[in-house]
This record gives C-alpha cells, sequence and structure tokens, in this order.
C-alpha cells in the first residue's frame, strides 16, 4: 500500500509542475513587445537563465553561497547594537 501513496503523490507533484509550468508559459506569452522582451531576457539573465530554459522546466543553476561576513561588519553590528541600548 505504501508504494501506491508514493506513486499518488508524484503523480500529484508531476501534475502541479505542469500546471505550474503552464501557467508560466501563458504569462510569460504576455511579454510581446520589444522592451518587454528585453525586460524579460534582463530577469532572466540576472537568474543565469533563458526563456526556453524556463519552458522547459529546467532548474537556474544554484547560486553560490553567500561570502562570510567579514570580522569588521560583525564587530560594527556590536558597535551599533551598545551605543543604541544607552538612551
Amino acid at each position: 500500500m505504501q508504494s501506491l501513496t508514493v506513486l499518488r503523490e508524484a503523480l500529484r507533484a508531476r501534475r502541479e509542475r505542469r500546471r505550474r509550468r503552464e501557467r508560466l508559459r501563458r504569462e510569460l506569452m504576455e511579454f510581446r513587445t520589444p522592451a518587454e522582451r528585453q525586460e524579460l531576457d534582463d530577469i532572466c539573465g540576472r537568474y543565469d537563465t533563458t526563456v526556453e530554459e524556463l519552458l522547459a522546466a529546467r532548474e537556474p543553476p544554484a547560486a553560490p553561497p553567500a561570502p562570510p561576513r567579514p570580522a569588521w561588519e560583525e564587530a560594527w553590528d556590536d558597535i551599533v547594537l551598545h551605543f543604541s541600548d544607552e538612551e
């Protein structure tokens, strides 16, 4: 019975992905003018993907992890908190 539940969940997730992809496709087709298309291309460029990849439901590459904060920034936050508590 558990395998039937897993199968149902997989089918449900697949249907949901298909619905989201169709909704995205409709929304993307609303970008019709050259200026709108350029704006869409710029947005995709920020996320290192293309409209075609979005429509094919490919995930953009994962963003690199944020670099650790320099020690001086953490010290600065402590200083600012210290001064703001002395009201």
